[in-house]
């Protein structure tokens, strides 16, 4: 996804010249959240396989930079992968899970597409996952279940990405308020 934004070979030039990096936000279920301690790039594939992730033979695994003592590992498509290297920019890899900032108690949800993603904090961060939705529907189900373990719906919630659809998937079927 490029968020609806296109870039000229002029722009991609402009950046190559100034010798910046571009910072690429990694959009798919095929993501988990490592401790910065103890992270081995070389172990990133093995990060995904063992949260049950198969990376596809057309797919890289490429990873983030250290936030918050968190590293993000998500599968990436080796064709957008060869594209982004093709620019000869230096790209840095993101993912909605390192969004924002860490909270004392709350949930942070970012919905693009049929990927939603779930951080809850307690006194630390207490979950993080990515989930797959088809529909209205599953985005409920994953809710309720993760408000069953955390009572997410007395917590501040926080969202991004498509907003407006999950004030009114959650509005009428939950308490949590954006």
């Amino acid at each position: 996804m490029s968020g609806g934004h296109t870039f000229s070979k002029q722009d991609i030039e402009a950046i190559r010249r100034a010798g910046a990096g571009i910072l690429i936000e990694v959009v798919t279920p095929k993501s988990v959240l490592r401790p910065s301690e103890g992270f081995v790039a070389a172990d990133a594939r093995l990060d995904l396989e063992a949260a049950g992730y198969t990376v596809a033979c057309n797919e890289e695994v490429v990873y983030s930079s250290a936030v918050n003592g968190r590293v993000a590992v998500m599968a990436i498509s080796r064709e957008c992968l060869e594209t982004i290297h093709s620019t000869g920019i230096t790209p840095r890899f993101t993912s909605p899970l390192l969004e924002g900032d860490d909270m004392a108690v709350g949930i942070y949800i970012t919905l693009y597409d049929d990927t939603l993603y779930v951080r809850v904090y307690g006194d630390r961060l207490l979950f993080a996952e990515v989930m797959e939705v088809k529909e209205d529907a599953d985005i409920l189900y994953y809710l309720e279940s993760i408000h069953r373990v955390y009572k997410i719906y007395n917590m501040n919630a926080r969202a991004t990405g498509d907003v407006e659809r999950l004030r009114k998937v959650c509005k009428r079927y939950t308490k949590l308020k954006f």
